[in-house]
């Protein structure tokens, strides 16, 4: 929207409302999105839900959540009227979840959904805020959520936000411009802080262009400029992956950590207590992203999540809800539903299976559910009050990556022959050796479906044929050299982090091997994994990846050490500018330039999906990774008794815990 004229008559939405705004000012109360008329004053619908829960509806409508009563009688919280912003997100039919896959029903108050994982954080890590909402994976309907107001000019340099006036940090202070002012320009803006700014916050997530300047107009309105067009910026700021956290920092809270703002003796006693170096890394250590959110250092931040951290041990995280979030539904409830989330942590994958099998997990989905065990969740979901489903998924199945940049500063390198040919061969060779629908029978049932012809098929007498091409000669035993005759071997190096790892690696190993490649299967921890990858000391992978969120700009894990990697060291030159890493290729170069040209205009405009049709083209014709399998389908665990789920075969399972604010237990 252009900002040429301050009285132009505008509509957007309001946090499910869609509101009329003439010359600044809001007309509340136009249509909710269940069709119906919405509260002139921004407050709830009461009636109903109170009757059936026995609440006393508030002067404004709302209902205060049992959990909290006591607290409000005490004094210690103020009424549930003072802490609902005048015009609260409201929450329905097709707001977390487009309406064809969610039958939304305003739900009640109470109980505690119990998460079995293996680290601190489990599923609230990724329900983080975002400062706009678009229902699912999609970011073609950005409500203000986080903000009331937003608006950018017609080039996508300039953006003008509003934070929604009455949002309080869930200890109850303010949300302000300070907030985003402090962590523009005293955290990412300060050399001596130490902390770059995340790539999206760069002019076209590009370090070389700029990072964005902000521009504070009062309390509660700014604006974000860029040196040249940003419409990508409209999909991160719907992102759930960087979330509100990486522009919005609690300002209050922080600066007791920052030596522009606290006593020096107090901040070095900090230091000291936290076990820091200084106070650099103390602020850092303090500054918890949302991914982060279960660890114990987490504890005493200030957030605007639904749930905030109030307990953190060695064996659970404990979550209770914010008194301050600012969602409400139609009938006058203030979100979240549940009033405590609990993570148990387990050892192993095993002992998470056992707990779901136990009756002791509520809810599981992504990373913490596998198809390999569908058959046991379906025998025991009766006796366990369980309700499983499947559905799509945002990662794609795991892929194979082959690290172009292994060994690239050791002179006379032969991986480097391979991967440096012009018409990738090797590449090809590899791609068309993998039986895709024999793995899918094996490891998935069958349910996976088919590779997209588009990125590879199965061939592998041209495999044979693309290896004797570029000298790849087969010896006595079958196994084929480099092209200088010197013994090849293929390791596949990987963190066995999930159930299909191990059989897919051994069905990788014997099917190269058919084409004369041997490989050695190398499994590491996790932590050592991601130290090789990231030191580039890893020459193929496989690993999963969010393919169902590039489209839409909500991912950008195709990038070449986002996952798998691919590129190591040229992402680091890319990702500073010049400063570290391998200078780019002209292919590579031609990556670049491709992903950057296509954050000028929003992913899901007319021209945002032709270029991402280009960025693809390129990743498919250069074999940036390899598919092995086509698009995933994925188990859910839930208690029966949760509402509010995704429905069969719904696209993505993460819309399970992205939505997951408005899940309630029925009786």
């Amino acid at each position: 929207m252009s900002r040429k004229s301050a009285k132009r008559r505008k509509r957007l939405i309001v946090g499910g409302v869609v509101a009329a705004v003439v010359a600044g000012g809001i007309t509340f109360a136009v249509v909710n999105q269940r069709g119906g008329d919405a509260p002139a004053d921004g407050g709830g619908g009461g009636g109903e839900a109170a009757a059936e829960e026995g609440i006393e509806p508030s002067e404004r409508g709302f209902l205060e959540p049992p959990v909290l009563a006591e607290r409000v009688a005490s004094g210690e919280l103020p009424p549930i009227d003072e802490r609902i912003p005048p015009e609260p997100f409201v929450v329905g039919p097709g707001t977390y979840l487009e309406a064809e896959y969610l039958d939304w029903e305003d739900g009640r108050y109470g109980g505690e959904i119990s998460v079995s994982a293996l680290g601190a954080s489990g599923f609230v890590n990724i329900t983080g805020t975002t400062v706009l909402r678009s229902p699912g994976q999609t970011t073609e309907v950005s409500a203000p959520n986080v903000l009331s107001a937003f608006e950018h000019n017609d080039d996508y340099t300039v953006f003008t936000m509003t934070l929604r006036e009455g949002i309080k940090w869930s200890d109850g202070e303010p949300l302000t411009t300070e907030d985003i002012r402090f962590t523009m320009e005293d955290i990412y803006g300060n050399p001596e802080a130490n902390r770059p700014a995340p790539s999206w916050l760069y002019t076209q997530g590009s370090p070389a262009k700029g990072l964005g300047q902000i521009d504070v107009q009062d309390d509660y309105t700014f604006t974000m400029t860029f040196s040249e067009s940003y419409g990508q910026f409209v999909a991160d700021l719907n992102s759930w992956i960087p979330a509100y956290s990486e522009l919005i920092k609690p300002a209050h809270y922080l600066k007791q950590f920052h030596a522009d703002y606290a006593d020096a003796d107090e901040l070095a006693a900090l230091v000291e207590e936290n076990a820091r170096n200084d106070w650099q890394t103390l602020l850092e250590y303090k500054d918890v992203s949302h991914w982060d959110s279960g660890e114990p250092r987490a504890v005493g931040l200030p957030v605007l999540n639904p749930w905030v951290i109030v307990e953190s041990g060695e064996n659970l995280s404990v979550f209770e809800r914010n008194p301050y979030f600012w969602h409400v539904d139609g009938s006058g409830h203030q979100l979240p539903y549940v009033d405590k989330v609990v993570v148990n942590r387990v050892i192993d994958g095993d002992a998470r299976t056992n707990a779901i099998l136990a009756g002791q997990v509520s809810l599981a989905t992504g990373g913490e559910t596998s198809l390999n065990n569908m058959s046991i969740y379906t025998q025991n979901a009766e006796r366990s009050g369980l309700r499983v489903f499947t559905t799509g998924s945002f990662n794609n199945p795991l892929q194979l990556f082959l690290n172009r940049d292994f060994e690239w500063t050791v002179e006379g390198s032969q991986w480097q022959v391979l991967m440096n040919d012009p018409e990738s061969r090797f590449h090809h060779a590899i791609a068309s050796a993998i039986d895709g629908d024999a793995i899918n029978t094996a490891v998935y049932f069958g349910l996976f479906g088919d590779v997209d012809p588009a990125w590879r098929t199965y061939n592998p007498d041209e495999a044979n044929a693309l290896l004797d091409e570029i000298g790849m000669a087969a010896g006595a035993d079958g196994m084929r050299t480099y092209p200088d005759g010197s013994p090849f071997v293929l390791p596949i190096t990987y963190a066995a982090e999930s159930a299909d790892q191990n059989p897919v690696a051994e069905l990788l190993r014997s099917q190269l091997a058919e084409v004369g490649i041997n490989v050695q299967l190398d499994t590491v921890d996790p932590t050592l994994w991601g130290q090789r990858k990231d030191s580039n000391q890893i020459m193929a992978s496989i690993h999963w990846n969010d393919g169902q969120g590039w489209a839409s700009g909500i991912s950008e894990d195709y990038l070449p050490n986002h996952k798998g990697p691919w590129a190591t060291d040229q992402w680091a030159y890319f990702s500073s500018n010049g400063e570290k890493g391998r200078e780019l290729t002209p292919e590579m170069q031609e990556f670049f330039d491709l992903h950057v040209a296509r954050k000028a205009v929003p992913p899901e405009s007319a021209e945002g999906v032709q270029r991402w049709e280009a960025l693809e083209t390129w990743m498919r014709e250069h074999y940036a990774f390899i598919p092995i399998t086509g698009l995933r389908v994925h188990p859910t665990v839930a208690d029966a008794r949760l509402q509010n789920l995704p429905n069969e075969g719904s696209p993505v399972e993460l819309d399970v815990y992205i939505g997951s604010a408005g899940l309630w237990f029925s009786e």
